[in-house]
């Protein structure tokens, strides 16, 4: 059970703040895309425009990590000159640790943000991160095999 509860948990990816990842010596933030940081199939808005330039202007690096294709991921961070990688078939932790060794970061310095327990904070937790999930965004346009697991994710929460 341990390894699907995540270190905290957080209404918005908002919520993520500065004093927050100085508190917790975080320099690179490794985050599922959709229900995360946008809804399924929608742009970085307003509210992600403005925090992602805090990060940046603070040197915390955003690393979007998606399990969906890569033109999605190229179509959200494009924009925003963010590292995008689709297709990371997370929770194996593989493909992330290749990309931590690239953007030169370690465990220790690194956070996990998403809204999934099965993919998003077990990979986190594989990969020896602190871990963030946070309330999923723009849940009505999910897939049915997310809403699916939603049921499953709200009956192992309650056991916390």
């Amino acid at each position: 059970m341990k390894f699907l509860k995540p270190n905290y948990e957080f209404e918005h990816f908002t919520d993520v703040s500065l004093d927050f990842l100085r508190n917790h010596n975080v320099k690179a933030i490794f985050s599922d895309l959709d229900s995360t940081l946008a809804a399924h199939d929608e742009l970085g808005d307003d509210e992600f425009t403005k925090w992602h330039e805090k990060l940046e202007s603070n040197g915390v690096k955003l690393i979007v990590v998606s399990n969906n294709s890569q033109g999605r991921v190229d179509r959200f961070t494009k924009p925003y000159n963010i590292i995008g990688n689709g297709m990371c078939g997370k929770p194996l932790p593989s493909k992330i640790k290749k990309i931590m060794k690239e953007v030169g970061v370690t465990s220790e310095d690194s956070l996990f943000l998403g809204d999934q327990l099965f993919t998003d904070v077990l990979c986190g937790k594989m990969l020896g991160m602190k871990t963030v999930l946070v309330h999923p965004l723009g849940e009505e346009h999910e897939p049915w095999t997310v809403r699916w697991k939603r049921g499953l994710e709200a009956s192992i929460k309650k056991r916390w």
